[in-house]
């Protein structure tokens, strides 16, 4: 039993998605940050979306061993020694710091990665075409046309295999006189596609006066909901920055109550209160 989140209007998809990737820029708070993880952690189990974690944790493990490497040959502070080698000290400081900036890595991968589950396209291509119609019908072509041009190339390029060519000459010059009439073929082809694209846009409403909007999206309870719970965990941050709440120097006079003290567990029960805020509003569109 899953859920579908693509009729939220696209302007409150956005922000959450612009607001998620402002607190992991802006905080390096673990509480803070596992929060937001778990929230990314709740739209993919609700949406049935479990593959995306491990997508995002292909790119965060590689990252993650190359930092804390990195962190250990650089950094000499730290009072906990986990292990000496070489004549230097390897502490536990070093490591936290240099999980806690891979793990913002992986945050912002899963932030980027809920765009697609939060996000209807048609809704966002219509309220953009209300805003900006001539840069999005520019970029509608450009995103259907570069993947289009892609496969046609891999196609091309195996058609002229099979009539002799050869793609993997010895010099620089031969390569280049093979992708030739590749080239040739596909001047001709993008710009009949890219003009076909933008025709099949203009038909749906791009341009064209009155239907220059062919799908209104309205703000509903469920927008509200959630925008008050994003002007909430704002106002926090701001309130969090200004008195230096949720300050986390691992190197030097760390202390827990920096880790755990009212402001940021507020901020965090803030975070986590959008997992109940989408649940309670989307618990009878299941899919």
């Amino acid at each position: 039993m899953f859920y579908n989140f693509k009729d939220i209007h696209v302007v409150t998809a956005l922000l959450l998605i612009i607001l998620m990737t402002f607190l992991v820029f802006s905080t390096d708070n673990p509480l803070i940050l596992f929060s937001v993880f778990l929230f990314s952690l709740a739209i993919f189990f609700m949406t049935g979306s479990i593959e995306k974690l491990r997508k995002g944790l292909v790119y965060f493990i590689p990252f993650a061993v190359i930092s804390i490497i990195i962190n250990f040959l650089f950094a000499n502070q730290g009072s906990i020694i986990l292990f000496i080698a070489f004549d230097k000290n390897f502490t536990l400081e070093a490591l936290i710091y240099a999980l806690i900036y891979s793990s913002k890595l992986l945050l912002i991968i899963y932030n980027f990665s809920m765009i697609e589950l939060l996000l209807n396209n048609d809704g966002a291509v219509s309220y953009f075409s209300s805003i900006i119609p001539k840069s999005t019908l520019l970029l509608t072509i450009s995103f259907k046309l570069f993947p289009s041009l892609k496969r046609k190339i891999t196609s091309l390029r195996e058609v002229y295999s099979l009539r002799g060519v050869d793609f993997d000459g010895k010099s620089v010059k031969e390569r280049v006189k093979s992708y030739t009439p590749i080239l040739a073929n596909l001047l001709g082809t993008s710009m009949e596609e890219a003009f076909d694209i933008g025709e099949a846009a203009y038909v749906r409403g791009f341009l064209s006066g009155e239907r220059s909007v062919y799908q209104r999206q309205k703000i509903g309870r469920k927008d509200i909901s959630l925008g008050l719970n994003m002007l909430i965990i704002l106002s926090m941050l701001i309130f969090l920055k200004l008195k230096a709440l949720d300050r986390f120097d691992i190197y030097y006079n760390f202390r827990w109550q920096e880790l755990f003290n009212y402001g940021v567990l507020s901020m965090s029960i803030s975070i986590l209160a959008l997992i109940l805020n989408f649940y309670l509003n989307w618990r009878s569109k299941e899919s």
